[in-house]
């Protein structure tokens, strides 16, 4: 307040000091145009001059301003920044829609903003891969690579699991061995890539690492350990003795956790190879207790696939189990198949009938076609084909 009353005390004694020299009438000037002439005491020629000297400052400093940091220049920053901000935005709605080709377009268009740059460029190469454009994703994420060096990693990762999905499996794995950080990500993309090649002992020693970071929820985990030991138990080398297979096979099961034993889909692997391993008769000893504890699809499968020489066992425990589901249509099929190896055709052929009533399929048409060929009803079978055919085309 007092400042304010000081200010106001001075202009008003700058204000009378001003008239008091304009009335002592000391000199004057004159300013001679043509025949314009404009004549003034000198004191009022000084007081214009340092008005108009001011004024011309102040537009100086406004224009400086105008066209500087405020005004012109950050309105129009401000505009290409909502603009460039629109094409982001745009360009993910593309991507969230799977409209990949506008998806790139308009994410590669936004990139020259600082603060989405990152962002831009990471789903413009997304968007260009899932769109088959390869090459040009590669181009995007070197162009973001060049711009943020430091984060060179994620580019990686993302050219992996572009690589992947287009099954450029030995391109992505290169990438994925001389990555030397290990997230969430990196494991995920190991983990589809040992699934892709069938990789199942890699898979089984990576699973720790899965499991300790939380890569996946509770049910894909256990998915993926179901898929992992179901593999493991596939010993494929057939350039091994089925002495030396089943060991393995034996070995593979004993490190199976106890919980995992009692999963249909693990226990049929277990069965299959057994069977493979020349163990037939012990895979039926564990599939007819199995399917007393828990009846399931995978089971009541390999129960069909199952071969052993004298199959009266097999069959006489199916015929029981027949008993308690006789509406099964995959005991059903299973029991035809049994009876078909045994060459008790005029059973099998009752059993796929009562299959194909039951829950027709191509493949107990396709079982159906070979016994009445077996009997030596050609007619039959042709026309047992021509319905599993018009089946599965349907």
């Amino acid at each position: 307040m007092r400042q304010l009353l000081l200010v106001t005390l001075g202009a008003l004694l700058l204000g009378a000091a001003a008239i008091w020299l304009m009335q002592q009438d000391q000199g004057y000037i004159l300013i001679s145009l043509g025949t314009l002439s404009i004549e003034m005491s000198f004191w009022l020629g000084a007081i214009i001059f340092v008005a108009a000297s001011g004024l011309f400052i102040w537009l100086l400093l406004f224009f400086k301003w105008l066209l500087g940091a405020g005004g012109v220049r950050q309105w129009w920053l401000a505009r290409r920044s909502i603009k460039q901000t629109g094409k982001t935005a745009k360009g993910l709605m593309g991507f969230l829609s799977g409209d990949w080709s506008m998806a790139e377009r308009l994410l590669a268009q936004s990139v020259k903003d600082p603060a989405l740059t990152r962002v831009s460029l990471l789903f413009a190469a997304k968007a260009a891969a899932n769109n088959g454009q390869i090459q040009q994703a590669e181009q995007l994420l070197k162009q973001f690579v060049s711009k943020f060096p430091g984060d060179k990693e994620y580019a990686d990762l993302l050219l992996a699991e572009m690589l992947i999905q287009a099954s450029e499996i030995d391109r992505a794995q290169e990438i994925l061995e001389a990555i030397k950080v290990e997230n969430k990500m990196s494991l995920r993309l190991l983990a589809d890539l040992f699934c892709l090649q069938s990789n199942w002992s890699a898979l089984s020693a990576l699973m720790p690492k899965i499991k300790r970071q939380s890569v996946f929820d509770k049910n894909a985990l256990e998915a993926l350990q179901v898929k992992c030991y179901r593999g493991c138990l596939n010993i494929s080398d057939h350039s091994l003795t089925t002495v030396v297979r089943r060991q393995k096979i034996e070995a593979v099961w004993s490190d199976i956790p106890r919980a995992f034993r009692q999963t249909p889909e693990i226990i049929a692997a277990y069965v299959d190879g057994l069977a493979s391993a020349d163990a037939p008769e012990k895979a039926l000893n564990i599939l007819a207790k199995a399917l007393k504890n828990q009846w399931h699809q995978c089971l009541l499968e390999a129960y069909g696939r199952l071969e052993i020489k004298d199959g009266s066992k097999q069959l006489a425990l199916g015929e029981q189990l027949l008993i308690k589901y006789p509406q099964d249509p995959l005991l059903l099929l299973a029991l035809g198949l049994i009876c078909r190896r045994m060459g008790f055709l005029g059973k099998a052929k009752d059993y796929m009938k009562s299959t194909i009533e039951l829950a027709p399929s191509a493949q107990a048409y396709n079982e159906l076609a070979a016994v009445f060929e077996l009997l030596g009803d050609s007619k039959s079978s042709s026309e047992v084909y021509k319905k599993g055919l018009r089946f599965a085309t349907q």
